[in-house]
């Protein structure tokens, strides 16, 4: 999966929906959100994913958060990013980045 490529490269630990174990901030989790699809004549022309990608952390790091979002738009996302929220019972930070593809899978592969 590229997000979790992008992620790994970034040395913060991703998962695909939960982690199996409790994780130490900074990490990341992502869920699929839908598909973008451009479809006529009973046939799919080209889609395009969308995922949500929450990125969790304890101490504001600009430079991490401009590296991951660096990362996203060389990887062929875009986003829209959420404010900072603080999460009481759990005493960290996140972001909720919103994620879709700049090119439909077929132009990407190519």
């Amino acid at each position: 999966m590229v997000l979790l490529d992008i992620l790994d490269g970034l040395g913060i630990p991703c998962a695909y929906g939960k982690f199996d174990r409790p994780q130490k901030p900074p990490f990341a989790v992502y869920l699929g959100a839908g598909q973008q699809q451009f479809f006529g004549d009973d046939t799919v022309y080209s889609k395009k994913n969308d995922y949500t990608l929450e990125y969790y952390f304890e101490k504001k790091d600009e430079a991490k958060e401009d590296a991951l979002e660096t990362a996203l738009l060389d990887a062929g996302f875009i986003y829209g990013k959420s404010e900072d929220n603080y999460i009481d019972d759990e005493s960290v930070f996140v972001i909720y980045y919103d994620l879709w593809m700049k090119k439909n899978m077929t132009q990407a592969s190519s």
